[in-house]
């Protein structure tokens, strides 16, 4: 049925609206600053700064932090999940409904008054039935949601802890994240420590996991 479809669609559009608000709740990276980042793998470590301010490139911590891309890849699996079984359930209520419309297309007006009352029960019921999926929807949707913002409470506790020690350890007193949308306009190069700072934290991650194992 055409609003199944469309309930559907509306859950995928949320779905990746939330995940995309989820990127530290800031817009994707000014475009002049990532023609010089393009690959954390490209691009050297930068040497220690004096400098008590620095600032980290946000998308590329997002994109290169395993942290983050573990907790990604598993919400991606998730999602499908619950994908197929909306589309699952959908597409039998689809089906049930077209063999409804057929069999009742085909009865005789004679027949169709003997079965009056268990025609109207079908389409009762078939009405019901997609009420339901829509609450599930719902239901399925707050939880994802539900998800999302615990992966994102997740990665900021996670990151705060590291970042106090870090920040102690090379002697900044101010770390900024960068983005097109943040308050930091412009700084140097020599400012960013995103690749040092990604690269503490991927082995703190290994580190953690090999104990775990």
């Amino acid at each position: 049925m055409k609003q199944v479809s469309l309930i559907f669609n509306l859950f995928l559009s949320i779905a990746v609206a939330i995940l995309f608000y989820l990127h530290f709740s800031e817009g994707k990276t000014n475009e002049s600053l990532n023609n010089d980042k393009n690959s954390i793998d490209q691009v050297a470590p930068v040497e220690k700064s004096t400098n008590s301010i620095v600032y980290v490139n946000s998308d590329t911590l997002w994109e290169k932090y395993e942290l983050i891309i573990e907790l990604q890849n598993q919400l991606a699996e998730t999602k499908r999940a619950k994908e197929s079984y909306l589309v699952s359930k959908g597409q039998k209520l689809e089906e049930d409904a077209y063999q409804f419309q057929m069999e009742a297309s085909q009865m005789t007006e004679p027949q169709m008054i003997l079965n009056q009352a268990k025609l109207q029960q079908t389409q009762i019921d078939l009405q019901s039935r997609q009420e339901q999926l829509m609450e599930e929807q719902q239901r399925i949707e707050k939880n994802f949601y539900d998800e999302q913002q615990a992966m994102g409470l997740k990665i900021r506790d996670e990151l705060t802890i590291i970042l106090k020690q870090y920040s102690v350890d090379n002697g900044y007193q101010v770390i900024l994240a960068y983005s097109a949308l943040s308050d930091l306009l412009y700084a140097p190069d020599s400012l960013d420590i995103t690749t040092d700072l990604v690269n503490s934290l991927n082995a703190k991650y290994q580190a953690d996991n090999a104990k775990v194992e």
